[in-house]
């Protein structure tokens, strides 16, 4: 017995992984204020819509995002009219974006001793707060990242070989990416990140035809916002987001942040004499942003970090920690490797509104961190299962805190 729980910890793991979000499903589970399943309900009515009419107007749904998600929906629905048997079946397909990070990684050769671990790992998918409510309620966020994370799956076997001319992988690279700027439209922002990486490899020639293609699937995008215009005006977009986005979204990824980075130190792979510049510089950057920053009580940014200097501390000092701790990991990581500068750039500014909460960053900002940055902060989840494992008995605890709404009870 003892032998067979040895060799199939993993396997147990994710078994248990999917189990639990399955028992999550029939106890019809949901964050605080029913967030998505609310979502669900409302939106429910436009999936009926766009089965008699593609081109109804989201907006009478209160709906801001573009609509591959509901119109692939709208097809299921005539042929299963039953909302829980669709939920249940869409609850199932979730488990795809724990497969493909899985296979994601262990394609590589040079990750072939590493299988027990990198299971775990995708695992830990399952149980971050926000995939979990949004694969109960069908939500649109996951069929984005199921498009998003297909593209870097792409992107990643174009990049072993780096090809100057466009590839099939480059191809339906930027393909995926499209879908997935179909379904939410801020995903566009990352063509800046792949065509900065083609860019340097590819020949002018083969450079601007992969442009030109990108500039092709932006069309039906682009068409669709102009027939309905609230897909940008009704994000809250303004220059006066300038000074709480620049806070509240680093202190939203910090709740990822804050495990890896402490479990690297605990292990000692982080130089100490390497933290000190970004340090330094994240410092001085936090204290400028916070000079004559006052939150009003309206303002929907900053996630998790921020509820919890409201509710435990009263005040902003957990949510500058938090920014600080996300801004002094970017500066290291860019200094590791200058191709992930421009990315973590995008990550910080891509969501430029007064509107940001903690499922827009989560589980893409984990997916994110472990394929496309560069970066030896991952490395020890591949090699020491212990590491691994106290990941997961994190994001384990975060759900439940999550689940259990202990934080509103303080």
């Amino acid at each position: 017995m003892k032998i067979f729980l040895k060799t199939n910890f993993h396997k147990i793991i994710f078994v248990f992984s999917c189990v639990s979000l399955f028992l999550s499903f029939f106890l019809n589970e949901d964050g605080t204020g029913g967030g998505s399943r609310g979502d669900f309900e409302v939106t429910y009515g436009f999936i009926i819509a766009l089965q008699d009419n593609l081109l109804s107007d989201p907006k009478d749904w209160t709906l801001v995002h573009t609509p591959l998600h509901f119109i692939l929906l709208s097809f299921v629905t005539k042929i299963i009219t039953n909302t829980d048997l669709l939920r249940f079946l869409f609850c199932f397909f979730s488990l795809s974006l724990s497969v493909i990070f899985y296979l994601y990684f262990v394609k590589d050769e040079n990750n072939k001793d590493y299988k027990s671990n990198i299971l775990i790992l995708s695992s830990i998918i399952l149980f971050i707060p926000s995939f979990r409510y949004t694969s109960i309620w069908a939500n649109d966020l996951i069929t984005s990242l199921f498009f998003f994370i297909i593209s870097i799956y792409f992107f990643k076997k174009w990049e072993k070989d780096k090809k100057k001319d466009i590839d099939k992988n480059s191809f339906l690279q930027i393909i995926f990416l499209a879908l997935a700027t179909y379904t939410r439209q801020y995903f566009a922002v990352f063509f800046i990140y792949f065509l900065f990486r083609y860019y340097q490899i590819f020949s002018s020639k083969s450079f601007i035809k992969l442009f030109l293609i990108c500039v092709l699937t932006s069309i039906p995008v682009l068409y669709y916002t102009y027939l309905f215009p609230e897909l940008v005006t009704g994000q809250l977009m303004t220059f006066k987001a300038i000074k709480y986005f620049l806070i509240g979204n680093p202190a939203i990824i910090a709740i990822t942040l804050f495990p890896i980075i402490l479990i690297n130190l605990f292990y000692k792979k982080i130089p100490l004499n390497k933290i000190i510049i970004p340090f330094s510089f994240s410092v001085i950057i936090v204290l400028i942003l916070s000079l004559n920053f006052d939150p009003f009580d309206n303002w929907q940014g900053g996630g998790v970090s921020h509820l919890i200097s409201k509710k435990i501390f009263s005040n902003n000092l957990f949510l500058y920690f938090s920014t600080f701790f996300t801004i002094a990991t970017f500066i290291y990581v860019g200094i590791e490797n200058k191709n992930n500068i421009l990315l973590l750039a995008i990550l910080i500014l891509m969501f430029f509104s007064l509107q940001v909460y903690q499922r827009y960053y989560d589980p893409m900002f984990f997916i994110i961190f472990f394929t496309l940055i560069k970066t030896d902060l991952v490395q020890i989840f591949f090699k020491k299962i212990s590491a691994t494992l106290l990941l997961l008995s994190y994001f384990i605890i975060y759900y439940y805190l999550s689940a259990s709404d202990l934080i509103y009870l303080l």
